[in-house]
């Protein structure tokens, strides 16, 4: 079999074979099977329901109806009408969650009332989840006897029930009997007749085939435009307005869960709007709207800028008119008729691809291309709008400059844009702040500089006196010209400065200096002058990067900034990889400085001075030009540099993180567009899938069983088997007989760790056995198989939700099977979990939300390729996953198909889509060619290919050509469909015989667009149906096996490598060990030492650990050949080999210059270290006492030497976590001798010797501070903390007063803090800590009580000082100072 019309996962039995015996049918991997016994009661049911609605069977809660009160029943039963369209109800899920998350039980109505209620497919769940509300039991019931499906008061609910009119003589309405209308539904329903047939748009995406009913009902479904008509109808009635609103999900859900499930207004927006969902959620949040799409005049605007940006990408520096006009076409289907990327991709070819005269098809675009365009479609949008708000804000600055328009027409970049506006806000600061005065809101700072009060004085009269203008240089820059020359002055700079002297500027070097300042910054907000800027760095920018101090300790030659740890001049154009943000990660974590720049800065510099000087050779010339070129120097230095420094840095970051969102694609793409294993024999598979047994024993632990699956051809869990081990004869016999039995086209086996390789060995011997007892049977295959999905998908709720009962690894095995059946399905249900696998060494540099879209681009791509049987994933949740990714859908209008499709069943054709309401045009419009109807009696073929709808007719006459049958002979819509595929069963060959580019030409005047491409797409579809487009699965090379199989990669472990082993047997001659991984390596005698041995057990110990060294690795036995010679393992022998290759860039001299200039500085540190006779001396430096004592104890201390000079020595002591002091301790000698007896002093206390110092002084304060942190008034935390608390407790009691302690910001000191009441400051006091007590206010206390007892009193004393001046007399309290209320006590103790 060919790979022509693979299947995959089909949920119903391929009608064309025979059934598979009992044994092979299991139980599928995905959806619910009905029983025989759950048919029979649908029948039951089915019968009641008919009874009910014939009258035979009346409910008790019916009887109570007729008796309660008529005026009730109709206000209730319009407070009914108010409940939203049923796609919008609460499910049977909602209704589990809100009894989880209430505790209350909730009634769901029988199917028998429903059915009698009315014909309605979904249950009211809204009213049922209202119910939870009612306070009493009587209520409930009563609303109970009340509930009731009716149709509710707005149009799309009336439309809906059109479909089922030919129902309305069968089903009684309660509206009926009790004789209520609603007149805006009767009005709604008077209108139907004049709402005509279905437009001609919907008829030509549609296939024929279908009937006028139909056409009318989908016409019902999409609207005339007049759709909301009923709003220009009376209000309500008041009445309605009165009643209790229904209860919403937002009152029972937190916004999280609303959010998670995605139940929130937003969502549904997005549900219900026919645009595609990414594109929806794409522009959340901007100014994007979709009713009025764009004109022609903007589409070309917009291709122009899109085909500028991605030939600059691709390296071409003009388009050609046919790339120009391919990337027309593709924004306008993008951006006017909202289609995707896989749609244009597959059915809008022809717009992007020439055919030469000899036949050949060129691709203008590529798929990846397209996909450029849709991100450049959004970043335009982006521009566009900056654009229309800059002109917006100009009109109401009353802006009206023609150079500033003729900029903004101009401009291409958002920087340009930003450049705009910053000419704007320095040349008409007046009209912008006078704009600020009249609105309301944050305001700018105005502009009061000394470049506006320069203008206002005669230094605006002196600017022309240069000569040139700002706006002139810009010009000459950008163009690389000198098409603007300055007037040379006949004086000098000075003399002519002197004649505009004024009060401000008092002399002419004065008027000079400012006249420079101005031209510099006009010069710095001219935008051409900041574009041709942008031009000189983008090409000639280049990054150095040195360590820091703390960079040189932390990065040793295995960090992975090693490369980059000295980069001298590194061109930005040779960053590929996104190694920028790791630079830049190193920079913001205080590692590596970063500096960038541009080449050859003095003649760059010497250049761009050309277009600002004078060509004159006089003296007073080149006064005029020195002066020029100041003014470019400080409009370098002071404005453009750092604009263009930050400008580089951001590019750099956006092109790094594009690198690694592309790499992680084509990662993730390699991966997923690989069809089903295909081994020798493939042609015989079945439906194209094989049959596929799984084996792990998980972690592989003594004990742990060895579990077996499997699946058969339409990936159902057909059988599985554990077994406690396969060393027993009798289980592996048992194994052997299971693999036999279901003769498995391949076998599978993976683990959770290296011990996997010990099943691999025992399976391959098995499948050898197996292969060898008949030859007449196809070979088995046996392979590893990659695990990341399975390791995700073995613990997630899915693998809970469809396999409950079965054992974690069984669910794993369960999913290595599918990856071997089909890749894409096993990511397509990860959504977030996607993150968690590894594409890209630098991925968690990335932001998450836009890796994961990126991501995901790939999963579009493949499954829209493979296309997605909708009827079956209906029906399973595994296949479900798929569907959120069709072309036009998402994960909320999956959401909503599924659901539609439970409550209305399968789907017949394609057409049904649009018939049973479940997509609008242009929903689709994309997905329609996707979405694959399979199985269905009677259905078209051409539902089953990738053939678009709107295409079907061209399809049809293809395949009646290729018979040559006459279009007279095609009359009829059966016709049609049987000579279709009697062309793909029997004669697909005779459609090599049309000659297709005549016919293309013929289409091309009947329609006015290209078809070539179509029809070739065409025809290959009916050669083979969905043939598989995918990779052929490749069988994992060795080197790919070793690592599935033991988690070793050439990046961890090769030969030569030094790694630690533990020795796990020793036997005579032969030592055996094992990795830290679990894989097994053996140290032969000759290896074990550089000495002659006669047993490695002379040498080597059981159960140690030892380091080795890599000799050999046999990856197809998974073992190592080591030596652990003291020769072959000396330490960093190996850091050649694990370091990381340096850059191209990376300055090697700086490095030995700098490794040079620290071991002198240590050389002569070293000379110049003190040594000191005590146990506490230590030869550190301040942080290296810090980091020493931070994981020792308060009070802790050690004597270090001083950086003061070699009379002072230092004291450093822990005061609390984080908080050291250091006191310096000058040393007194009575004579010059070294052999004098020594005193140590710290201010005026004065010591013999150090423990006298120790003991009565360090340790005194050290006590000191423990009492006053021990005290219940001391707060963690520093003055913020103890600032809060104090807030805290007067907010609490605002007439209360507050204090409390806490440790200052400078060692050896605390803070005692208090707030008089809720509306007085916190004040904060410095107490300072003595080896005898504290000091606070330049007052010493022994204790801690008579510390607080002088603060009350001081703080008393200055309350009686404050009240005089204050109020006039003392008899009044302060209100808002910092003394008390009357009668209001000091803060207590």
């Amino acid at each position: 079999m060919s790979d022509d019309g693979i299947d995959f996962y089909d949920s119903r039995p391929d009608r064309e074979e025979d059934e598979e015996n009992s044994e092979e049918e299991g139980e599928p991997t995905y959806g619910n099977q009905v029983s025989d016994e759950d048919e029979e009661e649908e029948d039951d049911d089915e019968e009641e329901a008919r009874k009910v609605a014939e009258g035979f069977i009346v409910d008790d809660e019916d009887e109570e109806e007729h008796d309660s009160d008529g005026s009730q029943k109709v206000a209730r039963r319009r407070k009914r009408k108010k409940i939203e369209d049923y796609d919008e109800e609460l499910d049977e899920e909602d209704l589990d969650l809100l009894e989880e998350n209430t505790g209350l039980k909730l009634s769901r109505e029988p199917k028998l009332k429903r059915l009698k209620r009315g014909r309605q497919e979904e249950t009211d769940d809204q009213d049922a989840a209202a119910e939870k509300f009612f306070s009493d039991e009587e209520q409930y019931e009563e609303a109970q006897e009340e509930q009731q499906v009716e149709e509710d008061h707005y149009a799309p609910q009336y439309r809906h029930r059109q479909v089922y009119d030919d129902m309305d003589d069968f089903i009684a309405e309660e509206d009926d009997e009790e004789g209520v209308e609603d007149d805006r539904a009767d009005l709604y329903n008077r209108e139907v007749p004049r709402r005509g047939r279905a437009s001609k748009d919907m008829m030509d995406i549609l296939p024929e085939g279908l009937s006028e009913d139909v056409l009318a009902d989908m016409y019902d479904i999409f609207g005339d435009g007049t759709d909301y008509d009923w709003a220009l109808y009376d209000e309500e009635p008041a009445e309605y307005a009165e009643e209790r609103a229904e209860p919403q999900l937002a009152d029972v859900f937190e916004p999280s869960e609303l959010k998670a499930r995605m139940l929130t207004e937003e969502d549904e927006e997005v549900r219900m709007r026919d645009i595609p969902e990414r594109l929806q959620v794409r522009y959340a949040g901007t100014r994007k709207t979709f009713d009025i799409p764009p004109n022609e005049d903007e589409i070309q605007a917009e291709a122009t800028w899109v085909a500028r940006e991605l030939s600059n990408s691709k390296g071409i520096d003009q388009p050609t008119e046919a790339f120009q006009n391919a990337v027309k076409h593709v924004v306008s289907f993008m951006a006017r008729e909202y289609l995707e990327v896989p749609y244009i991709f597959d059915h809008r070819r022809d717009y992007f691809t020439e055919v030469d005269s000899a036949g050949v098809t060129t691709e203008l675009l590529t798929h990846d291309d397209l996909w450029k365009i849709y991100d450049l479609d959004f970043k335009y949008n982006s521009f566009a709008n900056r654009k229309t708000a800059l002109r917006e804000f100009l009109s109401k600055c009353d802006i009206y400059d023609e150079y500033t328009n003729n900029l903004i027409d101009k401009a291409e970049k958002i920087e340009e844009l930003n450049d705009i506006a910053d000419y704007v806000n320095l040349k008409f600061a007046d009209n912008v702040n006078s704009l600020q005065k009249q609105t309301k809101g944050p305001k700018r700072p105005a502009n009061r500089s000394l470049y506006e009060m320069s203008l206002r004085n005669k230094v605006a009269d002196f600017l022309p006196r240069f000569g040139i203008t700002a706006a002139q240089y810009g010009a000459n820059y950008l163009e690389n010209s000198r098409r603007y020359y300055p007037e040379d002055a006949l004086v000098s700079p000075e003399e002519e400065a002197a004649g505009f002297v004024s009060s401000s500027f008092s002399d002419p070097g004065r008027v000079l200096r400012a006249a420079r300042m101005v031209l510099s910054q006009d010069i710095a907000h001219e935008p051409e002058v900041r574009k041709a800027m942008r031009r000189d760095w983008e090409a000639r920018a280049v990054i150095s990067v040195k360590p820091t101090d703390k960079g040189f300790d932390q990065i040793d030659d295995l960090h992975p900034m090693h490369p980059y740890k000295y980069l001298h001049e590194k061109p930005i154009s040779t960053f590929k990889n996104g190694e920028y943000l790791l630079i830049s990660k190193g920079e913001s974590e205080g590692l590596l400085t970063v500096h960038v720049n541009i080449a050859n800065y003095t003649g760059w510099f010497n250049q761009i001075s050309e277009y600002y000087m004078s060509d004159g050779y006089s003296d007073s010339a080149q006064q005029w030009n020195q002066q020029r070129q100041e003014v470019l120097q400080m409009t370098l230095s002071e404005h453009l540099i750092p604009l263009m420094e930050k400008y580089i840095r951001e590019k750099l970051r956006i092109e790094a993180q594009e690198a690694i969102y592309y790499a992680s694609y084509q990662s993730l793409m390699s991966k997923v567009n690989v069809g089903p294993f295909r081994g020798p024999d493939a042609d015989r598979y079945k439906n194209g899938i094989p049959r596929v047994i799984t084996i792990s024993s998980g972690n592989g632990d003594r004990g742990d069983p060895i579990v077996a699956v499997f699946l058969n051809h339409r990936g159902r869990l057909a059988d599985r088997l554990e077994v406690p081990s396969l060393r027993d004869e009798k289980w592996s016999k048992q194994m052997l007989e299971f693999i036999s039995s279901k003769r498995p086209n391949v076998i599978g086996v993976a683990g959770f760790t290296a011990q996997t390789r010990l099943v691999y060995k025992s399976v391959q011997l098995l499948v050898n056995d197996i292969n060898k007892s008949d030859s007449n049977l196809p070979t088995i295959d046996l392979l590893a198989v990659d695990d990341e999905a399975a390791r995700l998908y073995k613990n997630s709720r899915r693998a809970r939700d469809e396999f409950y009962e079965l054992s974690e690894v069984t669910r794993y095995c369960i999913s290595l099977a599918r990856r071997l059946q089909c890749p894409v399905l096993e990511y397509t249900g990860l959504e977030r979990d996607l993150l968690a696998l590894r594409h890209h060494e630098f991925q968690n540099l990335v932001p998450e939300d836009t890796l994961l879209v990126r991501l995901e681009r790939a999963l579009i791509n493949v499954v829209n390729d493979m296309g997605v049987d909708i009827n079956a994933a209906s029906t399973s949740p595994y296949l479900a996953t798929a569907l959120k990714y069709v072309c036009g859908l998402g994960p909320r209008k999956a959401q909503s198909i599924l659901k539609k499709m439970d409550a209305r069943g399968e789907l017949e054709s394609r057409s049904a889509l649009v018939t049973r309401g479940l997509t609008p045009a242009t929903t689709f419009m994309n997905c329609a060619s996707y979405l694959r109807i399979r199985n269905v009696d009677d259905a078209d073929i051409l539902d089953d290919t990738r053939i678009h709808p709107q295409e079907y007719d061209l399809a049809r006459k293809m395949a009646g050509d290729a018979l040559e049958i006459d279009e007279d002979e095609m009359d009829d819509y059966e016709t049609k469909v049987m000579i279709v595929r009697r062309v793909v069963k029997e004669y697909p060959n005779k459609l090599n015989d049309l000659i297709l580019d005549d016919y293309a030409v013929v289409l091309k005047t009947q329609y006015n667009a290209p078809k070539r491409q179509i029809l070739e797409h065409i025809k290959l579809e009916l050669q083979g149906p969905y043939h598989d487009r995918r990779q052929r699965y490749a069988r994992p090379t060795m080197d790919e096996t070793f690592r599935m199989v033991t988690g070793e990669t050439r990046d961890t472990l090769r030969e030569g490598f030094i790694i630690p082993v533990k020795i796990t047997s020793l036997r005579g001659k032969t030592a055996t060990c094992q990795l830290d991984s679990g894989v097994d390596g053996y140290i032969y005698i000759d290896q074990v030492s550089d000495d002659r041995v006669m047993n490695v057990g002379e040498v080597l110990e059981f159960g140690s650990t030892i380091n080795a060294k890599v000799v050999g690795i046999d990856r197809e036995k998974f073992a190592l050949t080591l030596t652990c010679k003291p020769s072959n393992t000396k330490p960093n022998s190996d850091l050649s080999l694990r370091r990381k290759q340096n850059d191209d860039y990376y300055d090697l001299q700086e490095e030995a210059r700098e490794i040079e200039r620290r071991r002198a500085m240590r050389k002569k540190r070293t000379k110049t270290q003190r040594v000191i006779n005590h146990p506490l001396f230590q030869q550190f430096n301040y942080m290296e006492a810090e980091e020493y004592l931070s994981s020792r104890q308060r009070g802790d201390l050690v004597i270090r030497p001083s950086s003061r000079g070699p009379d002072h020595i230092a004291i450093t002591w822990k005061v609390d976590e984080g908080v050291f002091q250091h006191i310096d301790v000058v040393e007194i000698r009575k004579d010059s001798s070294v052999f004098a007896p020594v005193q140590y002093k710290i201010g005026e206390h004065v010591f013999d010797d150090l423990d006298q110092l120790i003991v009565t002084y360090v340790e005194a304060i050290a006590a000191k501070a423990e009492e006053l942190i021990a005290h219940p008034k001391y707060r963690p935390g520093g003055p913020s903390a103890l600032k809060s608390h104090l807030s805290s407790l007067t907010m609490a009691n605002p007439r209360l007063s507050a204090y409390g302690f806490c440790l200052s910001d400078r060692p050896g000191y605390f803070e005692l803090g208090f707030k008089l009441n809720s509306k007085a400051p916190s004040v904060h006091w410095a107490i300072k800590l003595l080896p005898d007590g504290y000091r606070l206010r330049d007052t010493s206390y022994p204790v801690v009580g008579d510390l607080i007892n002088g603060f009350k009193r001081i703080q008393a004393n200055e309350a009686q000082q404050r009240r005089p001046r204050h109020h006039g007399h003392s008899g009044h309290g302060v209100h808002g100072g910092h003394g008390y209320h009357h009668g209001q006590r000091p803060p207590r103790h």
